[in-house]
């Protein structure tokens, strides 16, 4: 299915794709918010003009998505059963019209070409336990944070929903943000507390490996400026034209977490503490 592709449109073109697709989901808002589970439970199938009924009614799955979904090759003609309703003929052609591409239009981010499974831009620690996708977003919107609580010099970062903690981790280790995570799924809440107690683990190591990090943490304390947690990250390989990744380096001033206890993320709220959903 072709679809359209937002690539090389203009604004306006954009902004009457943005129209044209809001009107058409109004339009068909009862059918589009529905769950497969309420075609049974609240008689869908009763609220569709009768002129649909009598079109649909009796094709089996595969036929139906043939005629509303199949592009005919060239050649190929298309042969319905009866005559359906120009409503629904304008609906299957409007949808054709306003669908998204499928077809890829973008090369491999930079971060992935070395290995598609794995972010170059994240280091190691941060990676585990996280599928690509979730590798790339968690970057982006990590780094947009931490670039506007720097200009906003935003002193605490609440990730409402953190789930297992990927992002609230890499903020708060990775780039010394301050941050609260809330949760209200308890499976969740102990999941990210391993996966906390996992990474400072494995960070502490890499201290021990590491002895400059280690004086470097040490002389933090002991001046009174606590170091952020994580400060040993090494900073991620930026890809071509993009901006470096932003981890605390040894020789680098804590950010507004400092050793704050709550910059551990989900780990860091006490077991029997509420969980505000």
């Amino acid at each position: 299915m072709p679809g359209v592709s937002v690539r090389g449109l203009s604004y306006e073109e954009r902004r009457q794709l943005a129209v044209n697709l809001t009107r058409v989901l109004s339009l068909y808002r009862s059918i589009l918010d529905a769950y497969i589970i309420e075609f049974f439970t609240d008689n869908l199938w009763g609220t569709l003009p009768c002129s649909w009924q009598e079109a649909l009614d009796g094709l089996t799955p595969p036929q139906l998505a043939t005629l509303l979904l199949e592009v005919p090759r060239e050649g190929e003609v298309v042969r319905y059963r009866s005559v359906w309703p120009l409503t629904l003929l304008a609906l299957k052609s409007t949808a054709r019209a306003l669908a998204f591409t499928r077809m890829p239009g973008f090369q491999t981010p930079s971060e992935f070409l070395e290995n598609p499974s794995q972010s170059s831009r994240l280091t190691a620690p941060f990676r585990k336990h996280v599928r690509p996708k979730k590798q790339h977003e968690i970057r982006r919107l990590g780094e947009l944070v931490k670039k506007l609580s720097d200009v906003t010099a935003c002193t605490q970062v609440v990730d409402v929903g953190s789930g297992q903690g990927h992002l609230s981790r890499f903020m708060s280790l990775g780039l010394g943000l301050k941050v609260k995570s809330i949760e209200g799924d308890q499976r969740l809440v102990g999941r990210a507390q391993h996966l906390d107690r996992e990474l400072l683990q494995t960070l502490e190591k890499g201290d021990q490996r590491n002895p400059q990090v280690r004086a470097a943490r040490t002389a933090a304390r002991g001046a009174g400026s606590p170091a952020a947690p994580g400060c040993g990250c090494p900073r991620s390989p930026a890809g071509p034209g993009e901006p470096g990744g932003g981890f605390l380096q040894p020789d680098s001033a804590a950010g507004p977490a400092g050793g704050d206890t709550d910059s551990a993320g989900p780990a860091a709220l006490h077991p029997g503490a509420g969980l505000p959903c």
